[in-house]
């Protein structure tokens, strides 16, 4: 296995959840030997739930034609070099 962050060698670890709120007490996780990045059951989880697409309605997506600029309002200021 290669690590996601580096493409280094990923090392397996057994981990102790002293707190037992992960489920198991013993866990299987995997450690890079070169940048130290860890990978386990629960991260993959998180990362499945945040790749999720949402959604967005139609009413939340604006007209670019719609918007109405009033470039005079705006002030412009010379900038010294």
């Amino acid at each position: 296995m290669t690590c996601i962050r580096c493409e280094g060698l990923m090392l397996e670890e057994h981990m102790i959840d002293m707190e037992g709120s992960y489920g198991d007490m013993w866990n299987r996780s995997w450690r890079c030997f070169n940048c130290g990045h860890r990978d386990d059951a629960l991260i993959q989880q998180h990362r499945q739930q945040q790749a999720k697409p949402n959604l967005v309605t139609s009413a939340a997506v604006t007209d670019p034609e719609l918007v109405e600029l009033a470039w005079e309002s705006e002030s412009i200021e010379s900038l010294a070099a």
